[in-house]
């Protein structure tokens, strides 16, 4: 009925990833763009604002398909090169290998590894004292909360101090 058909029309579209619902007075379009099929009793001005978008839905697929194989061979054409590939691949697996051999020294020769790891283990720390102060002062009455924030900011300070100096 024409009710419906206004209703439909008033309704949200579906997502791209469902498939529209059959209408019989609604064109259906695959994914790749080709009609499947149109029926219309309707006539007059409405029917050619139908004709319209017709038009603009057949259009549409065809601009799009022609961007999207646009983009596809500028996404594709910096790698098309082999040779860039090879060298690429030769540095990478250079890198590996200076790192299982442990001659990787971003930090220079007097940092090593330990001495990082010791670091990650002090800034583990010194977060875990933070929520824990925190959830602390979550406890204390309203009065007092303020002194136990400042006595927790000093513990926070000096183990940071501590923390940059290793």
């Amino acid at each position: 009925s024409m009710e419906e058909r206004k209703m439909k029309r008033k309704s949200p579209r579906p997502s791209t990833n469902q498939a529209a619902p059959p209408a019989t007075a609604r064109k259906n379009v695959s994914s790749s763009g080709r009609t499947l099929g149109f029926i219309s009793t309707v006539t007059g001005t409405h029917s050619n604002q139908k004709a319209k978008f017709r038009r603009n839905v057949r259009d549409k697929p065809k601009l799009q398909s022609q961007l999207s194989n646009q983009d596809a061979s500028i996404q594709h054409s910096f790698l098309t090169d082999v040779s860039d590939v090879q060298e690429m691949e030769k540095g990478l697996l250079s890198l590996l290998n200076d790192f299982h051999s442990g001659k990787l020294q971003a930090f220079g020769n007097e940092c090593s590894i330990d001495q990082m790891e010791h670091v990650r283990e002090m800034q583990e720390k010194l977060a875990r004292l933070h929520f824990d102060l925190n959830a602390e002062v979550d406890d204390v009455p309203a009065d007092q909360r303020k002194l136990a924030c400042d006595t927790n900011m000093d513990k926070l300070l000096l183990n940071l101090e501590e923390l940059s100096s290793s």
